[in-house]
């Protein structure tokens, strides 16, 4: 008798047998494309097991944000490495009881994922609601901002960064739920390694080149250009050192709040409308003060918004 190998499809979760000599197998169910490896076996599901472990998570999840609502202030050059160490520190194990709930759910992994994110989502409901700022229009955003940013910056990236298994479809779930419920206020899962590689070598870009760069111009266009000319030119000899400095500890972070916590497409006409375009044509016009002044403000205006 051919030799197979019973488990479940990594992508519907239902029940498949598969003969061990493939490689890779097409599901039955769904038609997902899956190498045998990767295969769930799954073997003596215990009754009731699922429930214990997500009744556990229930508990656990939520405090791996709740706990931590003002990191926001921490996605700095110098404090976001410590911060996200010390998040990871702290919730390793919770992270990694993922996986081991996931396989216990007799309905299989979406199942599974789809019911942790709701438990996640239904307790930071009931957290929002609670705190005072909510009946405020400024306060609620502020407490939907802070949520977003350690779901977007620390949970999600945490969970692809410990190498759970279910990660991606768990990243994809909890954003689309909260999509659901709140439509006006985005997030995105993010990458840690893309993240640290930004702060590190400053692979993130910068507030002007990342618009720029939203809307399709290349990095040698005249606006760019222009705008190092005079970072590296009249700034630097009229005393612009440490804004220049200042600039480089918080600019990446601010970047990274636009990406990944708020509406990129707004964030990005709004910061060229208000600041670039008055701030290259002060440059044109040789008005360097008032380019430098105009621009000390976007810097300024975004941190306080983003960072405090």
């Amino acid at each position: 008798m051919e030799a197979t190998i019973k488990g479940n499809c990594p992508n519907c979760g239902k029940p498949l047998e598969i003969p061990a000599e493939l490689e890779e197998f097409s599901c039955l169910y769904c038609g997902a494309r899956s190498k045998t490896a990767d295969l769930r076996v799954k073997k003596d599901i215990v009754p009731g097991e699922f429930e214990k472990r997500r009744e556990a998570l229930r508990e656990r999840l939520p405090k791996m944000v709740t706990r931590y609502l003002d990191f926001h202030k921490k996605i700095t050059k110098k404090e976001f490495f410590l911060a996200f160490e010390r998040y990871e520190n702290e919730n390793r194990a919770t992270v990694d009881s993922i996986d081991p709930c996931v396989d216990a759910c007799p309905d299989g992994e979406k199942a599974a994922v789809a019911a942790l994110c709701k438990d996640l989502l239904d307790a930071l409901d009931e957290s929002m609601l609670a705190d005072p700022r909510w009946g405020k229009v400024n306060g609620k955003n502020n407490v939907l901002f802070e949520v977003k940013v350690v779901l977007a910056i620390f949970f999600t990236p945490l969970l692809r960064k410990r190498g759970l298994r279910c990660a991606e479809d768990f990243r994809t779930e909890l954003n689309r739920q909260w999509l659901e419920r709140y439509p006006k206020q985005q997030w995105s899962p993010g990458d840690y390694e893309v993240m640290a590689g930004g702060f590190q070598k400053h692979k993130l870009c910068f507030i002007t080149t990342a618009t720029c760069a939203f809307e399709g111009k290349p990095d040698d266009c005249a606006e760019l250009t222009a705008f190092r000319a005079f970072r590296d030119g009249w700034l630097t000899q009229h005393g612009g050192e440490d804004l220049v400095a200042a600039y480089y500890e918080t600019a990446p972070g601010i970047v990274t709040c636009i990406e990944l916590c708020d509406d990129p497409e707004a964030r990005y006409a709004e910061i060229r409308t208000r600041w670039l375009e008055p701030c290259y044509r002060a440059l044109q016009d040789g008005r360097m003060p008032d380019c430098r002044d105009r621009y000390v403000d976007m810097v300024r205006t975004l941190e306080k918004r983003y960072l405090q």
